[in-house]
C-alpha cells in the first residue's frame, strides 16, 4: 500500500517571475514556463493561499521511517541506478542486463521540488525498473545539477529515448511513455504531457493543480492520469480530489500493485 507521503522539503517549490498568467480561452502552445514545474505549478509566494486548508503533514505508522537499504528491485529484472553520457544531467534507471524478448516502456521523471538530484527517489524508481522499464530523472546522481528543473528537462529525456539513447539498456517501446513526478515532479509532468502526443501517460504523486483559474488547462490533457495519494493529510488530496473532478475521472486512494509490463503496460494503475 502507498504510504501518506511528509512533503516537509518537497513540496512543489518555484522560484522566478515572469511565469504564465492564465486567462479563459489562452492556451499556451507548450507546457514550459519561466518557473519550475511549467504551466500546472504555482509561485513560492502563493503556496499558502492554496495549501490553506491543508492539514499539517501526516504522522503514524504509514509515515516514511526512512531511506532503507539499496535493492535492485523485486521484479524479474535485477535493475540498478546509473548514468549515461548522453544524458549528462539525468540519471537512468534500468535492468542491469537487458531482458530478452521484453519491450520496455519508458518514464521521465520529476523529483520532489523539482530538484535536480536523480538519485533522490533510488529505491522506489529501482523497484519500478526491476519490472521492466527505463526510467530518466531529471538531475544527475546526488545533486550535481544547478537550481531546479523546467520542463525541457523532462522532455530531453524523451527526446534521448525516441531518438535510440536508451537502446543500451533493452528494446525501448517508443510508444508507451509516461511523464510521471513527486510534487512539484508531479507538475513538470502534467506540464510536459501538455500538448505533446508522445506522452501516454501521466503518473503524479501526492499532488494536483492548485489553482481554480488554471483548470481549463486540464482539457488539453488528452492522456490518462494516475494518481497516487495517501489520505486526507496528504497535500495532493483536495487538489487531487478537485481535479478528478474536473476531469471525471476516478480517484485511488491506495495502490501499489501491477507495475509489470503487459498489454495494459502499467497493469493496476487507476487510468
Amino acid at each position: 500500500m502507498w504510504s501518506t507521503v511528509l512533503l516537509v522539503g518537497v513540496i512543489p517549490l518555484v522560484l522566478g517571475q515572469g511565469q504564465f498568467q492564465p486567462a479563459p480561452g489562452k492556451f499556451p502552445a507548450t507546457g514550459d514556463d519561466t518557473i519550475a514545474g511549467g504551466i500546472f505549478c504555482i509561485p513560492l509566494q502563493d503556496l499558502g493561499k492554496y495549501t490553506a486548508n491543508t492539514p499539517p503533514g501526516a504522522v503514524g505508522s504509514e509515515s516514511p521511517q526512512g531511506t532503507g537499504a539499496v535493492t535492485s528491485g523485486s521484479g524479474p529484472y535485477p535493475a540498478g541506478m546509473t548514468t549515461d553520457s548522453g544524458l549528462a544531467r539525468h540519471t537512468i534507471y534500468a535492468p542491469k542486463t537487458p531482458p530478452a524478448g521484453v519491450s520496455m516502456p519508458f518514464i521521465s521523471w520529476g523529483n520532489g521540488a523539482c530538484m535536480t538530484d536523480g538519485s533522490q527517489y533510488r529505491n522506489f524508481l529501482t523497484e519500478i525498473a526491476s519490472w521492466g522499464y527505463v526510467i530518466a530523472a531529471d538531475g544527475p546522481p546526488s545533486g550535481g545539477g544547478s537550481g531546479q528543473s523546467k520542463v525541457q528537462d523532462s522532455r530531453d529525456s524523451i527526446d534521448w529515448a525516441l531518438r535510440g539513447g536508451a537502446a543500451k539498456y533493452g528494446t525501448i517501446d517508443t510508444t508507451k511513455v509516461a511523464s510521471a513526478g513527486h510534487s512539484c515532479g508531479g507538475l513538470e509532468a502534467m506540464s510536459v504531457a501538455y500538448h505533446d502526443p508522445r506522452v501516454k501517460l501521466m503518473m503524479l504523486f501526492n499532488i494536483a493543480i492548485f489553482q481554480d483559474e488554471k483548470r481549463y488547462l486540464l482539457q488539453e490533457l488528452k492522456s490518462p492520469v494516475a494518481w497516487f495519494v495517501g489520505g486526507p493529510k496528504d497535500m495532493g488530496y483536495l487538489t487531487v480530489s478537485y481535479a478528478i473532478f474536473s476531469l471525471r475521472l476516478r480517484l485511488t486512494n491506495s495502490v501499489r500493485k501491477g507495475l509489470q509490463p503487459s498489454s495494459n503496460w502499467l497493469t493496476g494503475l487507476p487510468c
